[in-house]
């Protein structure tokens, strides 16, 4: 949060087009602009004007001008907040950040400054500024004029940041409190979730994964085959939690579970296949048996990962979903996709068929399950 808070004086160096600055003469109203002279009040209504007609870069440029011109605090939290939503509208998110907090911290004890800290959680959390989150959650949750809604999105934010920032267990005691919240209120249940209600799902998802992602499979000890379960049973409670993420009004938010819940899939079957075969195979032949078992019975994973990644993908395309998220989701389907031709392709190799190594796995499995009701 400390970043922003000299954001007021110098909120044109996060502008994305810099202008020519003005010049205050002898009258204290009058303002110098780039094509004729003005005052405070004329400029003002000039910009609300172009900024209720979505004329973003006109307006951007007059509020712009009446920050650099100090301009009064009759004016200046409307000026701070509707130029926070002309750099939003702009996709300037950077700078809307800067001024959202700039009202928020020189204009606190005003409703705006509310909506100014709320607007700031989406901001951060699109920008993957987790620490700022974190700090503007705090913010938020400082405040005694929170609604349902706004304390949500307090938690949630915190609780994300927490858990963005690997601190897992802090991170569950703010997003249970505002799952509890959500359960109260009942938000989502005959539609789907607003934002903040996504938000808490996405951070207990993350929560998930990541203490879920801590159990390491290698070195293959006598606990392996329960790593393998706990790592399943995570993913599950963590699938869970992505799914309700994504049965949400905010795009990005189920682009981000999307995606996660994809790569989550293709995380464990990479750490699957990392296993080497030197402790279960003594020779090449074991060896290809090794491997042909190995990857026949988890690529339901990576096929699993590209199911989930595809169906995201397609939303992105559908509604023009553009972030990091979805460059991030084609760069992995592209990988899956060659790891799963690479895994035919040396599969094809072997001695024996993908139906014959299916058909043997069967018969492990029945066969575990014999000596498993026998004992």
């Amino acid at each position: 949060m400390r970043k922003w808070l000299a954001f007021a004086p110098v909120i044109l160096g996060c502008a994305s087009t810099p202008v020519a600055p003005p010049v205050k003469v002898a009258v204290s109203t009058q303002i110098v602009t780039q094509d004729r002279d003005t005052t405070e009040p004329e400029l003002f209504r000039r910009a609300e004007a172009e900024f209720h007609d979505a004329e973003w870069l006109a307006a951007k440029r007059d509020f712009e001008l009446l920050v650099k011109s100090n301009a009064s605090d009759a004016i200046l939290p409307t000026v701070l907040f509707d130029l926070g939503a002309t750099y939003e509208a702009l996709t300037d998110r950077e700078a809307a950040a800067g001024a959202y907090h700039a009202l928020a911290t020189k204009f606190p004890a005003l409703p705006s400054a509310k909506l100014a800290l709320v607007r700031c959680v989406w901001l951060h959390a699109f920008l993957e500024q987790w620490t700022p989150l974190g700090e503007t959650g705090d913010a938020l949750l400082a405040r005694a004029d929170l609604d349902p809604l706004d304390r949500m999105a307090a938690l949630g934010a915190r609780g994300l940041s927490h858990a963005e920032t690997g601190d897992t267990d802090v991170a569950l005691r703010d997003i249970e409190k505002g799952i509890d919240i959500l359960e109260d209120y009942k938000f989502g249940e005959t539609g789907k979730m607003p934002p903040a209600a996504a938000q808490l799902k996405f951070a207990l998802a993350e929560s998930r994964r990541i203490a879920t992602e801590r159990i390491a499979l290698m070195p293959v000890g006598a606990d392996f085959v329960q790593k393998v379960s706990e790592r399943c049973a995570g993913l599950l409670e963590a699938q869970r939690a992505y799914a309700d993420a994504m049965h949400t009004t905010d795009a990005h938010i189920a682009m981000m579970a999307g995606y996660r819940l994809g790569a989550m899939y293709e995380k464990l079957h990479a750490d699957l296949m990392a296993i080497p075969p030197d402790g279960f195979a003594k020779n090449e032949h074991q060896r290809q048996i090794f491997y042909g078992i190995m990857h026949v019975r988890y690529r339901a994973l990576l096929d699993k990962a590209l199911m989930m990644l595809n169906a995201t993908l397609d939303v992105a395309d559908k509604i023009a979903e553009k972030s990091a998220w979805v460059d991030r989701g084609r760069a992995a389907k592209t990988q899956m996709e060659k790891d799963l031709a690479d895994e035919k392709s040396t599969i094809a190799k072997l001695p024996w068929t993908e139906g014959e190594i299916e058909k043997a796995l069967r018969i492990m499995q029945e066969n575990a399950e014999k000596q498993a009701r026998s004992r």
